[in-house]
């Protein structure tokens, strides 16, 4: 009976554990950056408010905006923020219309705010959700950072702060619109030019305007930091270089050369703009080279000469696209339905046998507005396990992730959105999505030592000394010094002629000692200390980045010692770090000879 009651328990948690949605984690680190996607999309009558500036300055930092008559269904407030280095941490906090926003941590490296992107070398790009206090006509932000702060190291010198809205007004032309927002680190070899690669170009793609039956016009706004005036950066939009040629570098580089993170905002024409220091906003009119599918290209430069590289004259050294945005209008009234449709993705890092796993899920709605409240159903293997509630907000967009028990081997994922058709879409046909994920066995880490092997030490260096301090002491007594130096000469001389006994036996060596790491399981083993000690007594601790699955390597550490009997020892994963399948055999213990 006991036992029955166990079983049943036992599967309440596991379903319980399926049912839970939890919200996205944060966005972690990364020096390269990270892509931009969707942050807003829809279609509906009215207008999308893209506007901001002013350039870097210190804080308070201010920013006025003019936002047009409607109903605002959504906004975004993004802020730009220097923090020095990734190393540096501090922090943001705006005040908008009056009222105190959260205040954000800026911790570079250990960065795990899902509202803070850090990239490159401690450029971030913020964002808050001010949907319920943004208004028609003017709105302000003040922004603090931790700059001043005693016991700050964050830079906190302001980029810029840049407002989005979607205001609905029917006595408007339809927009249907899709505004994306990251923080890519495009960069050559750096400053220095020690970094081991380049990251020249960053593309993003468009899927909006598919409700809209004819297009009247087609702008494409984009944000970018640190870019700096003189030196060449392009925007490409389906192919075609948008912008124009600044004179100051077509003299030199000819007519096709661009500079659109020129520190100038609002000039993408060739016409005057208000200074923005290392900030751009930009607004490209794109409707002759509109396609079925539509993308746009961030080069940070090209290479005009043709030797392979872009050098310090041909592009931006560092260059961060933080912001995209289409919006495509159409004098088209007519009303558009939602259509909703999921997109699913499981990390291959979480698909770890008996590991929860966390399958990240959004679902859009390019269509109609959409506020209601509607189901997300989660298949495995074709069995539902889970129906989650969700709430359609009007910006379209709408992220979470579901916590699934994996289980070893190969497993068909499904989600489906608006299963019951309790709303009314344009399109039912693509309300589902499928993933076929390969769920590994865990690590299992071992761990062994090889013979050691004695590192020959050259001896005439020592020998060289003291030939040449006997010499110096008879060149001492020849220049009448004292009778010391007599001493000293003879006793160097015996001990060179072997009739002073050498003390040898208490002689340390130096020996290379090969340490072998295996990892017998499926999945990699991330991030892990090996420890090595001697004799009890701890003499050096491997850290291993990574050790995939099925694999091995050797590393070779060097001890000192006195030649014998020794024993050495090998410990994996000391502290449980790696979730294992076998954790007896992490250690290894020998008694080796060292001659």
């Amino acid at each position: 009976m006991k036992t029955e009651i166990s079983k049943i328990i036992i599967l309440f948690v596991f379903l319980l554990s399926l049912l839970i949605s939890i919200p996205p984690t944060g966005a972690s680190y990364s020096f390269e950056g990270i892509p931009l996607t969707p942050d807003a999309q829809g279609t509906f009558q009215g207008e999308v408010y893209i506007d901001g500036g002013h350039g870097l300055a210190f804080p308070p930092y201010s920013e006025n905006f003019s936002v047009p008559d409607g109903t605002v269904r959504w906004a975004r407030l993004y802020i730009g923020v220097w923090g020095g280095t990734e190393n540096y941490e501090g922090w943001v906090q705006p005040k908008f219309n009056g009222q105190k926003l959260e205040q954000l941590p800026l911790a570079g490296v250990n960065d795990e705010s899902k509202d803070v992107y850090c990239a490159g070398h401690g450029v971030y790009w913020v964002s808050y959700d001010v949907s319920n206090i943004t208004k028609n006509g003017k709105n302000m932000v003040n922004v603090l950072t931790s700059k001043g702060e005693p016991g700050n190291k964050l830079d906190g010198r302001v980029y810029g702060a840049v407002l989005a809205a979607a205001c609905e007004n029917k006595k408007a032309s339809t927009v249907s619109y899709q505004l994306l927002s990251g923080n890519v680190n495009l960069h050559g070899k750096g400053w220095s030019g020690t970094l081991a690669n380049s990251n020249d170009v960053t593309n993003v793609n468009f899927s909006c305007g598919q409700a809209l039956s004819s297009k009247d016009a087609a702008n494409l706004s984009v944000v970018y930091l640190t870019g700096t005036k003189g030196l060449p950066d392009y925007l490409e939009f389906n192919g075609k270089m948008l912008g124009t040629s600044p004179k100051n570098l077509s003299e030199k580089y000819g007519e096709n050369v661009r500079d659109v993170a020129d520190e100038i905002s609002n000039d993408a024409y060739g016409g005057e703009g208000p200074i923005s220091r290392y900030f751009d906003i930009e607004s490209f009119n794109v409707l002759d080279y509109l396609q079925a599918n539509n993308s746009a290209a961030f080069l940070r430069g090209i290479d005009m000469n043709g030797d392979g590289e872009i050098d310090e004259q041909e592009g931006e050294d560092y260059l961060h696209p933080v912001l995209a945005a289409l919006i495509l209008t159409s004098k088209d009234t007519a009303s558009v339905l939602p259509d909703l449709y999921p997109e699913m993705n499981a990390s291959e890092n979480e698909l770890v046998d008996g590991t929860p796993a966390k399958v990240s899920f959004t679902i859009n709605n390019p269509g109609g507005i959409c506020d209601q409240n509607c189901t997300v159903s989660f298949r495995v293997d074709g069995n539902e396990v889970s129906t989650i509630p969700i709430q359609m907000t009007a910006s379209g967009v709408y992220s979470s992730s579901i916590s699934w028990p994996a289980v070893k081997g190969k497993h068909l994922l499904e989600l489906s959105v608006n299963p019951k058709n309790s709303i009314n879409e344009s399109n039912n046909e693509n309300n589902a999505c499928a993933l076929n994920v390969n769920v590994k066995s865990k690590p299992d880490l071992s761990v062994s030592l090889g013979d050691p092997v004695k590192i020959e030490t050259k001896t005439e260096a020592a020998s060289s000394s003291i030939i040449c301090l006997s010499f110096l002491s008879i060149l001492g007594s020849r220049r009448k010094k004292p009778i010391l130096l007599l001493l000293l000469a003879v006793f160097l001389i015996m001990a060179l002629s072997g009739c002073v006994e050498e003390s040898h036996a208490t002689e340390k060596n130096c020996y290379s000692i090969p340490v072998k790491i295996v990892n017998n399981g499926e999945a990699s083993a991330r991030n892990f200390d090996v420890n090595i000690s001697l004799d009890g007594k701890s003499v050096t601790v491997l850290n291993i980045p990574e050790l995939a699955g099925q694999k091995t390597i050797v590393n070779d550490i060097q001890v000192e010692t006195l030649s014998g009997e020794h024993t050495i020892k090998a410990k994996v994963d000391e502290n449980n770090h790696i979730i294992e399948s076998d954790d007896d055999n992490n250690e290894f213990e020998a008694s080796r000879n060292f001659t």
